[in-house]
Order: C-alpha cells, then sequence, then structure tokens
C-alpha cells in the first residue's frame, strides 16, 4: 500500500486504475494494462479485466504488441491475424484484437504503454475509439510527470530519515533504517514498477572467529564487509547491516538481465577483502512481488548458496 507521504504515486496509481477500469467497463477489448518497459521487458503495473494480462507478468519487450505500436504499427488491431505487424508475434495465438498508445515519463523517454487486449477480434472496430484512447494515454503521461516531480522531494525525504538510523559498529542502515528504505522503494514498484531487488549476504565464519580470536577480531571483519559492501554497491543502492552477521542491499535500477551480475560483484568484492560470505537475490515487481516477499526469496537463496559452498 503507498505510504501517504508518496502523494504522487498514490495519484499516479489512483489516475492509472480508474482509466483501465473504465476502459474495460466501456470497450469490448477484455483487459486493459498500464504498463512499464525496463531492462528489455515490458512489466504489467495496473490491470483490470480478464486474463490474458496479469498483474506484474514480465514479457521480452522485443516481442510484445507494443512494441509494435510504439514503432509505427497501427494502435487500434481489429485482428492480429490479418495484421503483418502483429500476426508473427506470440502473443496473436490468444490475442486476437489490441489498442495501445506509448506513455513518455517525466524525462521524455517512452515509459510504457496504456493497452487493451481480447481474445476475440473486434467484430465493429468503431467501438475503440482512438482519439479517447490517446487522450487517456496523454492525461496519463501528463500525471506521471506530476507524479515523479512530487515524489522526487519526498525520496529524499525519505532516505535522510532513513539514513539517520544508523548501525553504530559499521556506520551502515541499521534495521530500522532498511524498514524505511525497503517502504519508499515499495510504493515506488507498486506505483511504476520501478526495477528493484534485494540482495542478502551472510558472513561465513563470523561466530568461530569471535569464540576463536575474540569479538575484537570478529568486530573488525564486520567493518571490513561493511566498508567493502558500500564501496562495490551502486550509487543508488542502500546496503544495512540487518542484524548479526546479515547484510542487506536494496538494489535501485537493477533490471533481470544485470541482477546476477551485481550479486557476483559484491560477493567478489568481500573475496578480495578477505571476507567469505555467502548471498543471494530477488526481484521485485507489482503485485505479488514485493519487496517484503523478495527479501524472504534472497534470503532464502543466501542460505542455499551457503549449504552449497558448505559442501564443495
Amino acid at each position: 500500500m503507498t505510504s501517504e507521504s508518496f502523494e504522487g504515486a498514490r495519484l499516479f496509481t489512483e489516475s492509472a486504475r480508474h482509466i483501465v477500469d473504465y476502459l474495460t467497463q466501456h470497450t469490448p477489448l477484455s483487459t486493459w494494462s498500464v504498463s512499464r518497459i525496463s531492462g528489455g521487458e515490458q512489466v504489467h503495473v495496473h490491470v483490470a479485466g480478464g486474463s490474458l494480462i496479469t498483474t506484474g507478468q514480465r514479457v521480452p519487450w522485443d516481442v510484445t504488441f507494443c512494441k509494435q505500436m510504439s514503432e509505427g504499427a497501427a494502435s487500434i488491431v481489429p485482428d492480429s491475424h490479418h495484421d503483418r505487424s502483429y500476426c508473427r508475434l506470440p502473443a496473436s495465438a490468444e490475442v486476437r484484437s489490441y489498442a495501445g498508445v506509448p506513455l513518455t515519463d517525466d524525462d521524455g523517454d517512452l515509459f510504457g504503454t496504456l493497452c487493451g487486449v481480447g481474445p476475440q477480434p473486434l467484430a465493429d472496430a468503431s467501438l475503440v475509439e482512438p482519439e479517447l484512447i490517446e487522450l487517456f494515454g496523454r492525461l496519463l503521461s501528463a500525471q506521471l510527470i506530476s507524479s515523479r516531480e512530487q515524489d522526487r522531494d519526498d525520496h529524499e525525504a525519505a532516505l535522510a530519515r532513513a539514513e539517520a538510523q544508523s548501525d553504530a559498529l559499521t556506520g551502515l542502515l541499521n534495521r530500522r533504517g532498511w524498514d524505511l528504505v525497503a517502504g519508499e522503494a515499495q510504493d515506488r514498484v507498486d506505483a511504476y514498477a520501478d526495477p528493484v531487488a534485494v540482495i542478502v549476504i551472510d558472513l561465513d565464519g563470523l561466530k568461530q572467529i569471535n569464540d576463536r580470536e575474540g569479538h575484537v577480531h570478529g568486530d573488525a571483519l564486520l567493518r571490513r564487509a561493511a566498508t567493502t559492501l558500500r564501496a562495490a554497491a551502486g550509487p543508488e543502492d542502500q546496503v544495512a547491516r540487518y542484524g548479526g552477521d546479515e547484510f542487506s542491499v536494496l538494489c535501485n535500477g537493477l533490471t533481470t538481465a544485470d541482477s546476477a551480475g551485481r550479486l557476483a560483484d559484491l560477493l567478489g568484492a568481500l573475496h578480495t577483502a578477505g571476507v567469505a560470505a555467502s548471498g543471494g537475490i530477488a526481484l521485485t515487481t507489482p503485485g505479488p512481488e514485493s519487496v517484503l516477499r523478495a527479501f524472504e526469496q534472497a534470503d532464502r537463496a543466501m542460505y542455499a548458496d551457503k549449504q552449497e559452498r558448505r559442501s564443495s
């Protein structure tokens, strides 16, 4: 749920949901979506209607109807099987009718699309008015630009509040600071499908070091791990000491294709610094894959990595 402080995200979400609900009820296309294009994928963010599209669904951008539309193909498609730009796409087996318009982000680039799909050809194409779809697209783009501007100051304020919550030993965000940045990220994921991933890293053998060499050496290892992670993380990432020997990293702007590389980079940097560690990563997406669930998935992946390292 969007927090009250992020008014822009709330307003964009409300606008998107009102529009897809209206179009589902007043056009013959059974499913409407506001989607985000990121990292070579189309992610469906706000969806209303049937089962052809679901919230959080990811599709390779290059094979989508919306890519064809954004590059100049017809924006209203009565029957995909009779349109040369659409008939060879994989989705044409299920999607027989389509309408879409591009949405522009606050930087002037393509944010995503407003699109509708149906399982049957349109018996009367005039029931989908291109002027109405274009008007809704312009309104959503304008709301998106306004919402992004409104959220920018709130984002900086949220980070400042989080950074005030620091771990005394390492100087990283503490558990409360992590909860603040994770909540802020959840707002952006739900409203805009901003690409966010969660990494969980656990140091190997810290208890043995504390038992064998004393807590002074264990604390030194924790500080070295913290310094290394902060230096190796991306410029927009937030790093926290989640508790004990466990660290978490909130990766902003990280696409599916780059996620494995980011985890490998962090673990490699720790190895170079003489810190043995195990790690896991998970991506968020609107709908079911919340930031909290991504943390749980990354945590499970980290323990699987630890077990594999122990058995090798």
